[in-house]
């Protein structure tokens, strides 16, 4: 199964946007409270999973394959992660991951990094990739754009090219360097990481989403 779609109850992407993520997935599953994201744009996930102490009573009562997993050791990402996993999915993109609280944005990431899947973010100015190492990964761009490699764990021997602030052989550290909002130079950034975890973000416009 090659595209599959997890969406989450964060802030919603437009609703064209979220539409579209949707239509092109072959698999929709949501976290608790994303199948009313779902919902919301005139669509139906296949699967819902989670504590469901967001789910709206509506989308309760309209049938919808629901499974309560109860376990408070694992946040509703982990849980959609592994349900993606059992359904046979290699990579899974989240959607509906951003908003207010920088702790679940924060604990989405700690999931994703945690999880065997290959993970994207698919968020309101562009995509996100988390990659873990030892990976070497390409992505499409345009030059001027935006893209940032920002690691979730110590990351050794990163290379970044195709910017313009390049880096071979690096170390990347909260506590130390950073690759933020640095700028394409071509219509291609590929990215290399030794060992450890990043995220890899790159701006798209509404209009190029969604891609697989």
């Amino acid at each position: 199964m090659e595209r599959v779609l997890g969406v989450l109850a964060g802030e919603p992407l437009p609703g064209a946007v979220l539409g579209a993520w949707c239509d092109s997935a072959d698999l929709v599953l949501a976290a608790d409270g994303g199948a009313d994201r779902v919902l919301a744009v005139g669509r139906r996930p296949h699967r819902v999973v989670g504590d469901l102490d967001s789910l709206s009573e509506s989308a309760r009562t309209i049938g919808l394959d629901v499974t309560h997993d109860a376990d408070q050791d694992s946040t509703d990402c982990d849980k959609l992660l592994r349900l993606a996993e059992s359904a046979g999915a290699a990579s899974v993109t989240l959607a509906c991951v951003e908003g207010g609280y920088l702790d679940h944005l924060l604990a989405v990431l700690a999931s994703a990094a945690r999880s065997p899947l290959g993970v994207r973010l698919a968020l309101s100015t562009g995509v996100a990739w988390v990659l873990r190492g030892p990976v070497s990964a390409e992505i499409r761009t345009r030059p001027g754009r935006r893209v940032s490699l920002l690691p979730l764990t110590r990351c050794r021997g990163v290379g970044l090219q195709g910017v313009r602030w390049t880096l071979e052989g690096a170390t990347l550290d909260w506590l130390g360097l950073l690759s933020v909002s640095n700028r394409a130079e071509s219509d291609s950034v590929h990215a290399s990481i030794g060992e450890g975890c990043a995220v890899l973000f790159a701006q798209y416009e509404p209009d190029e989403v969604p891609f697989w």
